[in-house]
């Protein structure tokens, strides 16, 4: 009887650090990989806030060609940039990269 208690008492110990280095495995793993989705999310955060970036500015441009003053200038140059437009008395040239 008191071999079988002292081989329980024995076995007890090493399951029990068994189990508590498998959960300190599957925490570190967790804590990886939450490491690199941050790391993803950040990026993410940085990309959007460029174009976030990129559409104020552009808003801002909209504002001030919406403006009276600006809208004849605002109409001649979608004309001249959208729809390729110029003048009658104008050359245009246009350059293509090689």
């Amino acid at each position: 009887m008191s071999l079988k208690l002292k081989s329980e008492k024995r076995r007890s110990p090493f399951i029990l650090r068994l189990i508590l280095f498998a959960v300190f495995v599957v925490v570190a793993a967790h804590l990886v990989s939450m490491q690199f989705e941050i790391a993803k999310k950040k990026s993410e955060l940085n990309e959007i806030n460029s174009n976030l970036e990129a559409v104020m500015v552009s808003n801002e441009q909209l504002k001030r060609y919406y403006a009276e003053e600006n809208r004849k200038e605002y109409i001649e140059q979608i004309a001249r940039d959208q729809l390729d437009y110029s003048y009658s008395d104008e050359t245009v040239y246009y350059f293509i990269p090689k």
